[in-house]
């Protein structure tokens, strides 16, 4: 392979050529959903090309294998040409089936076009294919791409996923019944004949200098990819010990290992780089200038380096952290509770507990439970609290728990600032304010309900449960008001509507789909909805069979109940 100008069906077609992709370079990430439509815009994009004009396909830099000089690795335009090698795949699957069904394909200047003759071009040679994707999803890639079997396949990874829709992208497209053998070869075409850039590098400390220089002129990669290229730059800049080439290596496995996980985790990737950078480096700012300036402030070169391959292992230690924390959602517990309440300002506490103390579980549980404390007081109150030091408290963290449960049990009582009142104002926000009727209200009634289990000694609502109770929006918990918003069997107040409509003792946990049906009737004409599974349903279902009425009275007896309940659980009283 020389640096040229060329076009992707003469890039295949070289000798013994096979492309691979590093697995330091994140997975298959086009999407084809309505958000991300790389792959739409591929199609878009060929669709409306005209096949006699060159369609620029973009630049791609290749590092030749040192084992092997006819294979090279993708290093930039892996996107790209993995697409490129699916799109083919699946027109060839369909010019055997039109073949089949046909006879003979014959181009537009009546030449018979060779289906095997194109597939050795850009899928496989005898027994060897010329296209492998990260290690960890190329057997799945092959399963799927390349023999094309559909049943076996188990997409254990967003990457995957992500493989498995973009098939089905170009399969769809092919059998759409408006596209002729006309329009399938004009694509054929066009991408065949796409123009690309081509640069090869012989070695890694040569590919970091040209990462370097892609960052510095704005190349559209995410923060994690940016430090990956600037680590490994600088990295190679700092070594003094002759091998910067095995050092550079060294932190291409550990981000092997990063976006592995990055398959595995529903954060974003920067996310979590950014939940990192707090926890570890600075509270706020971008996390690659931060790095930039924990480097700079380092004298010497050895203190740099050093430096630079403990904070990609413990990046990577992140990461898998994560997996662990999100987990915690399946059970019902103080890390689900903090997560629920505040996500952003809590997880990087975590990450901190988890990489201290990941053998102690219950030490993480006590603190986190603290934190919940804190949190709640800060979600509901009546006064305008801002600040929240929860980041700062991860960052100075060094592993003493003892005194991180102390200074958590100080916030707790008064809070982040001096002047403030903590438990007072969150005890006035239950007891005096009139109107709750917001999402994060949902998070009282999933507590209460579970207070009432509790007593009963049910099983308790499970994070999991309390998110979406049977995993189908429709029937998702949703807030409901217990005598409707806007009723079609009386006109209420303007004091009713004002004190006691939205107030929380006449709100309650509700499947959406019996909220739809509940729609504007009188409680006491729908009480069959009240759900069975529902304690707190029960609850005001037995006030509604005895009474046959839901009012005033009724209202502040629930709001009594429930405040008392939240007074007692979140130690309101205590000064």
């Amino acid at each position: 392979m020389e640096d040229k100008t060329t076009t992707i069906k003469e890039l295949f077609q070289e000798e013994g050529i096979q492309f691979a992709i590093p697995s330091y370079q994140r997975a298959y990430s086009w999407e084809y959903d309505k958000d991300k439509k790389q792959i739409e815009q591929f199609i878009a994009d060929i669709k409306e090309q005209n096949p006699n004009k060159k369609y620029f396909l973009g630049h791609f830099l290749f590092e030749r294998d040192k084992n092997s000089e006819n294979k090279y690795w993708v290093i930039d335009g892996q996107q790209r040409l993995t697409t490129v090698v699916i799109f083919f795949s699946c027109l060839i699957r369909k010019l055997e089936k039109m073949e089949k069904e046909l006879g003979e394909i014959l181009d537009e200047k009546g030449k018979k076009i060779e289906l095997r003759q194109i597939s050795e071009n850009y899928i496989k040679i005898g027994k060897t294919y010329k296209f492998s994707t990260v290690s960890y999803d190329n057997p799945f890639f092959e399963n799927l791409i390349f023999d094309n079997n559909n049943t076996s396949n188990v997409y254990d990874s967003a990457s995957t996923h992500r493989i498995a829709r973009a098939k089905e992208a170009f399969e769809n497209l092919f059998v759409s019944k408006e596209m002729s053998i006309t329009d399938i070869l004009s694509w054929k075409k066009v991408i065949d004949d796409a123009v690309i850039t081509t640069f090869r590098i012989n070695d890694k400390v040569q590919a970091t200098q040209i990462f370097a220089l892609q960052n510095d002129r704005g190349k559209d990669l995410t923060t994690l990819e940016k430090l990956k290229a600037y680590l490994m730059h600088k990295v190679y800049a700092v070594s003094e010990d002759g091998d910067p080439e095995n050092l550079i290596k060294n932190i291409e496995l550990e981000f092997s290992d990063i976006y592995r996980q990055t398959e595995k985790i529903s954060f974003d990737e920067d996310r979590v780089l950014g939940f990192h950078s707090t926890a570890y480096l600075s509270v706020g700012g971008n996390p690659l200038d931060n790095v930039k300036s924990a480097i700079a402030k380092i004298d010497d070169n050895n203190g740099k380096e050093k430096w630079i391959k403990d904070f990609v292992h413990t990046l990577k230690e992140t990461f898998s952290l994560i997996e662990v924390i999100i987990k915690k959602y399946e059970t019902n517990n103080a890390i689900a509770d903090i997560l629920i309440l505040d996500a952003q300002n809590t997880m990087p506490l975590l990450i901190k507990l988890y990489h201290f103390h990941k053998d102690d579980e219950k030490a993480i549980i006590n603190a986190a439970e603290i934190v919940e404390n804190i949190l709640f007081k800060l979600t509901y109150r009546t006064a305008d609290y801002r600040t929240n030091r929860l980041p700062y408290v991860a960052r100075n963290y060094q592993g003493d728990i003892k005194s991180l449960e102390s200074e958590l049990k100080e916030y707790s009582k008064n809070g982040f600032q001096q002047w403030w009142n903590f438990n007072s104002s969150c005890k006035d926000y239950f007891e005096n304010h009139k109107y709750h009727y917001w999402s994060g209200i949902k998070y009282i009634f999933w507590k209460y309900e579970n207070h009432l289990r509790e007593q009963k000694r049910y099983r308790l609502l499970r994070p999991v449960d309390y998110i979406n109770k049977y995993e189908k929006r429709n029937l998702e918990n949703t807030i409901d008001h217990i005598t409707p918003q806007s009723p079609d069997f009386t006109k209420y107040t303007k004091k009713f509507e004002r004190d006691y409509l939205n107030n929380i003792g006449n709100l309650m946990l509700m499947g959406r789909g019996d909220n739809s049906e509940k729609r504007n009737h009188n409680p006491v004409d729908r009480i069959a909805l009240f759900d069975k599974d529902f304690y707190s349903h029960a609850e005001v279902k037995n006030v509604l069979e005895t009474r046959k009425v839901w009012k005033e009275n009724e209202i502040t007896e629930r709001k009594k109940k429930i405040v008392d309940f939240v007074i007692k659980k979140w130690s309101l009283l205590n000064k």
